[in-house]
């Protein structure tokens, strides 16, 4: 027993000193809730983020550009910005070219009826009713004009220049370029945009140019050319008479010429004639006595006759064959002399 006693002294020391170090703090092995453990709280739900603001709405780009009556407009498309989607176009005040429509998605067509410059005021209004307005401008020209005065045949003679201009243009948007697409420049001219150049060639001829403006508008003008030489002149005698009273009559002809207007008979020259049956030479300065002339189907009937006791005209006449027409050649026919003797006294 002796031996034994020291241990349970130990036992109970080491009791006495656990409940020395714990004090009143210690617990029990066994684990029971603490109640001065406050929980913790619950986590707070997020906040919504708040949505942006959209953006001010505004005009991107208005970029209308001129316009020709009867000309397709190149259509266009106008640009907002901002605002919420979609957008509506509208003209809100002044006047829209007529022949243009504005569409509500922005797209602007059509095709221009009337000419002027136009001003009006484009609104465009988003989804939430926000409006904005813009400043737009067309300038539509009128529609291109042109004449052509040699579309009908022009008939004239050789060597004539009077026909080079054969149409003009008005209107339009200018400056204008020009293309031939039929025909040809007749031999030996030279073509500047609505006109040929130098002395018209015998012959058939005809040219067809097209006229573009810088707005893309486009017309074709036309001329036809039937260029005739110049007429031929034949004798058919002298003018000598020596009865009372004195007068002649011959007949002469032409060939060539103007196709249905007849040519004139001109008296471009005066020489000396002698007489071989009375002697006499005289160099005349005007027509013989009664002188008269008809021009018709290439037959020439030249006549004079004298009156009076005495008649004496003596004389050589220089004749030519001249184009009496609008648009004449500028060439005479070939000249002929023509002898005059009217002689007779009582």
């Amino acid at each position: 027993m002796s031996g034994a006693r020291p241990s349970v002294l130990w036992r109970l020391a080491a009791a006495l000193t656990v409940v020395l170090l714990c004090g009143f703090t210690c617990v029990s092995a066994t684990p029971q809730a603490n109640k001065n453990i406050v929980p913790p709280s619950p986590s707070p739900s997020p906040t919504p983020t708040p949505s942006p603001s959209p953006e001010a709405l505004t005009i991107g780009s208005l970029p209308f550009h001129n316009g020709e009556v009867g000309l397709a407009y190149a259509a266009i498309n106008l640009t907002a910005s901002g605002g919420t989607t979609p957008y509506n176009w509208t003209v809100a005040a002044g006047t829209y070219p007529p022949g243009l429509v504005l569409a509500s998605d922005g797209t602007a067509s059509g095709t221009s009826t009337t000419s002027g410059n136009f001003s009006f005021t484009i609104s465009v209004t988003d989804a939430q009713g926000q409006a904005v307005n813009g400043t737009g401008k067309i300038n539509v020209f009128a529609q291109m004009t042109t004449t052509q005065p040699c579309a009908v045949k022009c008939i004239i003679g050789a060597g004539c220049q009077k026909c080079g201009g054969f149409a003009t243009v008005g209107r339009g948007a200018s400056p204008y370029s020009y293309r031939i697409v039929g025909g040809a420049v007749p031999r030996g001219m030279t073509w500047n945009a609505l006109s040929v150049g130098g002395p018209f060639p015998t012959g058939s001829y005809s040219l067809a140019v097209q006229i573009t403006d810088s707005m893309g508008g486009q017309a074709t003008v036309n001329a036809n050319w039937s260029i005739y030489s110049p007429a031929s002149l034949k004798s058919g005698g002298d003018c000598i008479n020596f009865n009372y009273p004195p007068s002649c009559s011959v007949r002469w002809t032409y060939s060539g010429g103007h196709p249905s207007t007849p040519p004139k008979l001109a008296i471009i020259g005066y020489s000396q004639y002698c007489s071989p049956q009375t002697r006499t030479c005289a160099t005349p300065t005007s027509p013989p006595p009664g002188w008269a002339v008809t021009v018709k189907g290439g037959v020439i009937t030249i006549s004079a006759s004298g009156s009076g006791c005495v008649t004496s005209y003596v004389g050589t006449l220089t004749l030519a064959l001249i184009d009496a027409t609008q648009c004449a050649t500028t060439s005479q026919s070939n000249s002929v002399a023509l002898q005059v003797d009217l002689e007779y006294s009582c």
